[in-house]
């Protein structure tokens, strides 16, 4: 690696212990060189970052995530500066070095520079039509670029010309992407007579195959591709820059543990810990463990990162194993702590107290089971217990903040002041007691003193959500309207809910790295969070937005038209169907007068208004506007598609045998766009025709192939069938484009859970609900799939936080009467399911209640026991037309793509 790298905050023993790391990794292994790549960017080594980068993609040069990485580590300045030195001198010194020349063309490509790429293959052919090597290349850039149809003709002459790397493949994946399914078979079994033991050859195989109707020889493709290469199906299983979670800075100190000797994984791993770098220390810990290092210790460090990543039914379960063998206080301690986030609070309390009995003067523990104690309601005990901490420890800095919060909370304001300003004069850079003086200070309302506190914590730690949102509404008490909305942004920007004040647990790891080691996030069980950052009451918002009269200017009938409908469009845009319905109206309106002469208008007028009425959910409003519209424009394929939405709302086989009618002509037509074919899909489905929906949502891939939505209709849709491996597929591709989409990631934990891989799911959801807690679609899904894996206790707090948002939701109470009937209290079971029945909006959930009901007597089982599969399929009217903007044919403004374009 280059010895200028672009490192130089790191201290020079990090640096060289980072480079180390090249030698540990598995040669063979283009997803540990991927990694390596992730972690060498986190710390600025871009040069070695890069250099990672390409050693993954010549290991696997169809490795998504590397190449997204790559191009991303290639934007730092000077990132790959030393890789096209090196290939420049290479040239420079042998003009007729094609290696090189071919070299640095790739290497351009890699990253992104496209038009430099270009030019150099240009000329290359230029000089030899028969380069197959560059042919190949430039092929992929047209791919990469979207022009598929260019992209084959130059895979094609690649192939003739000799090429043999991966071409056939290439050009067979194009073929396919165009909706060429013979082509692209015929290419895959030629390719195959070569290349027999390709597994991505036989992936692709059984994608064409699934897509011509061949199930079973398509799974048999998938089987063997698996058989192949393992990790061919792997989703979300490579580090990705752009979507990683960061943490902490790194602390000041050098690296503490040497990674040499019998411990020498461990050590490593407790390194990273040391600084901050959870996910490196996990897999040096792993590794530890699997090499056979001190068992004792190994498993007390993972425990350890459990705790502070939230993994509290995993932590409690290493916990078990360590004190089967042996006590200690810290263990009973952290066990707490496990069984605190778990939010079974009374285990938590009886763990505080073992670890009590052994080390009475163990301060860290009695804070615990003061926090432990409030959460159980004695108020009393938990702030004698502080008290004691006080007296064993006056340096544990956490206990007497929970002393004064408590204070707070009791109407002792200012015992509770006079404690934090006690703190703050000895912890000056402490931005968690400014922020305890700031929030008591409000309570107290002392506003002014409460804005000097809480800007203290900002300026140490800009990221304190908590802060911000403070701030921000002692600004506002404070008159500074301006300061309170700027505030607000930025809070809004860290966290989309407030973050709760509450009382604090610890373990001894946060006071052995105060830098890297946060707090430890417990399930909020007891006082209210809100579900918004701020709270607006109706006076504030008749102030802010105070309706006013806007004369409109004289304009010509037509002009007025236009505006209308630009009006409307804008609105559609932007999801707000029944503004844009009211607009077209008005449009329609004025198309009676007979100034009216623009019969484009009017049709434009009449098809936008029909369109958003079907948006809504209300199709059979439009079915008088569409059937004219019909009769005079039959071929019109957005008009026979929302004539199908309209027979679909008549839920009659009549209406669905019409919209199928409908739907065919749509299929056939040449001018439905990208969009239009996806909502032609959802309609299909709807509709029940679920081969048709998929050659919608194929069509659709075609005209757009990097377009993700139509690989998660694919993919909701082979789940469906069954065809999980096939949807396992679609889903890594459609994350492979978009490795945030929530959505994406939601029908990849259902797929999971469907195939029995409830670990999968459960952790999937997990990562879900730290990056955005309100996200009740995936608590939804944690709870079932707890259910389903028989874990009460954690399928318990799922179900007690959807509750914490909202007391009604039907899930809920047909999981929390599933928990009640496995505890054999079926008459509480009983009455939840009683209460979820009268409730005609619940949908699926009222179905399965009801059912339960039925099977009550006699023998009866509960529903998740005797049948995991329909205790945990979650789909709420799966076949429903989504409620979403879902095409742009005559210039309405568009829904946002998941990361951001628009459609």
């Amino acid at each position: 690696m280059s010895e200028n790298s672009t490192a130089p905050a790191l201290a020079a023993r990090e640096v060289e212990l980072l480079r180390a790391m090249l030698g540990r990794v598995d040669q063979s292994d283009p997803a540990a060189f991927n990694n390596l790549g992730v972690l060498y960017h986190t710390r600025g080594m871009y040069n070695e970052a890069v250099d990672a980068f390409l050693r993954a993609l010549a290991l696997e040069p169809r490795m998504y995530t590397a190449g997204r990485n790559l191009e991303i580590a290639a934007a730092s300045p000077g990132a790959c500066d030393a890789q096209l030195e090196e290939l420049n001198a290479r040239v420079e010194a042998d003009p007729d070095d094609l290696d090189a020349v071919r070299a640095r063309a790739r290497l351009l490509r890699l990253i992104g520079r496209f038009d430099e790429a270009i030019r150099q293959l240009d000329a290359l052919i230029a000089e030899n039509p028969e380069d197959g090597a560059a042919l190949l290349e430039r092929g992929l850039i047209e791919q990469r670029g979207g022009d598929l149809r260019r992209a084959q003709r130059w895979l094609e002459r690649a192939i003739n010309a000799g090429a043999r790397e991966n071409s056939f493949l290439h050009l067979a994946e194009v073929q396919y992407q165009r909706g060429l399914n013979e082509q692209a078979l015929a290419t895959i079994e030629g390719a195959l007579l070569l290349q027999p033991h390709d597994a991505d050859l036989h992936r692709l195989h059984g994608f064409v195959l699934g897509d011509m109707g061949h199930q079973d020889l398509a799974m048999a493709a998938m089987q063997r591709a698996t058989d192949l290469n393992p990790g061919v199906n792997a989703a979300d299983s490579e580090l990705s820059i752009d979507a990683r979670r960061r943490h902490s800075p790194v602390v000041a100190s050098m690296l503490s543990v040497e990674p040499d000797g019998a411990l020498a994984h461990y050590g490593l791993g407790l390194a990273f810990r040391q600084r901050g770098y959870f996910h490196e220390a996990r897999l040096e810990l792993d590794r530890a463990w699997a090499v056979g290092e001190d068992r004792q210790l190994v498993l007390h460090a993972m425990a350890e990162l459990d705790l502070m990543e939230g993994r509290a039914v995993a932590a409690r379960v290493r916990y078990d194993e360590l004190l089967a063998h042996s006590n200690s206080a810290r263990w009973w301690n952290e066990y707490g702590v496990a069984s605190h986030q778990a939010g079974d609070l009374k285990q938590a309390a009886q763990s505080y107290r073992e670890a009590l009995r052994m080390d009475p003067r163990y301060a860290l523990a009695y804070n615990n089971l003061a926090v432990a104690l409030h959460g159980l309601g004695d108020a009393e005990a938990a702030a004698a217990a502080l008290r004691r901490v006080a007296e064993l420890d006056p340096s544990l800095v956490l206990a007497r903040r929970n002393l004064a919060y408590l204070m707070s909370w009791r109407g002792e304001l200012a015992a509770a002041l006079s404690l934090l300003r006690e703190l703050v004069a000895f912890h000056q850079n402490d931005p968690d007691v400014w922020f305890g003086l700031g929030v008591v200070l409000m309570e107290a309302e002392k506003f002014d003193e409460a804005r000097d506190a809480l800007s203290r914590v900002v300026r140490i730690r800009p990221g304190h959500a908590a802060a911000r949102f403070a701030l921000a509404e002692t600004l506002d008490r404070l008159g500074d309207a301006e300061g309170a909305l700027r505030e607000t942004e930025q809070a809004l920007r860290l966290s989309a809910v407030r973050p709760e004040v509450n009382l604090c647990v610890g373990i001894d790891l946060q006071r052995e790295s105060p830098d890297v080691i946060g707090a430890i996030d417990l399930l909020r069980l007891g006082r209210g969070m809100p579900l918004t950052g701020v709270e607006l009451a109706d006076k504030d918002i008749g102030e802010w937005l105070p309706e006013r009269h806007i004369p409109q200017p004289d304009l010509s009938l037509n002009a007025r038209m236009t505006r209308l409908c630009d009006e409307a469009d804008d609105l559609a845009g932007r999801t707000l169907y029944g503004e844009a319905v009211e607009r077209y109206a008005r449009a329609l309106e004025l198309s009676s007068s007979p100034e009216c002469a623009d019969t484009g208008l009017v049709y434009r007028a009449a098809l936008g208004e029909a369109r958003a009425w079907c948006l809504l959910g209300r199709a059979a409003a439009a079915g008088e506007l569409l059937a004219r519209l019909y009769n005079d424009s039959p071929d019109d394929p957005e008009v026979m598609a929302l004539l199908a939405a309209v027979h679909l709302a008549a839920s009659d086989e009549s209406g669905r045998e019409a919209a199928t009618v409908l739907l065919r002509r749509v299929h056939d037509s040449a001018q439905a766009g990208a969009a239009l074919l996806h909502y032609s899909g959802d309609l299909a489905c709807h509709a029940g025709n679920t081969q048709l929906a998929l050659s919608f949502y194929r069509r659709a891939l075609t005209r757009d192939p990097l377009r993700p939505t139509p690989r998660l209709a694919i993919a909701a849709v082979l789940r469906r069938r069954g065809d999980l491996a096939a949807a396992l597929l679609e889903i890594s591709a459609a994350l492979a484009l978009v490795p945030a989409w929530r959505e994406a990631r939601s029908e990849l934990a259902r797929i999971h859970r469907d195939a029995g891989r409830h670990a999968e799911a459960r952790l999937l959801l997990v990562q879900m609900l730290l990056e955005v807690p309100t996200d009740l679609e995936a608590l939804v899904l944690l709870a079932g799939t707890l259910v389903a894996e028989e874990r009460d206790d954690d399928a318990r707090v799922a179900v007690t936080r959807l509750q914490h948002h909202d007391p009604m939701h039907p899930a809920a109470m047909w999981f929390e009467g599933v928990l009640l009937a496995r505890q054999a209290r079926l008459r509480d079971a009983l009455a939840r399911w009683r209460q979820l029945a009268m409730d005609v909006t619940a949908g699926e959930w009222r179905s399965r209640a009801e059912k339960a009901i039925a099977e009550m007597p006699d023998g009866w089982v509960p529903p998740a026991v005797h049948s995991q599969a329909a205790a945990c399929e979650l789909a709420i009217h799966e076949y429903r037309v989504p409620d979403r903007p879902v095409w742009h044919e005559a210039g309405v403004a568009n829904s946002a793509r998941p990361n951001g374009e628009s459609l």
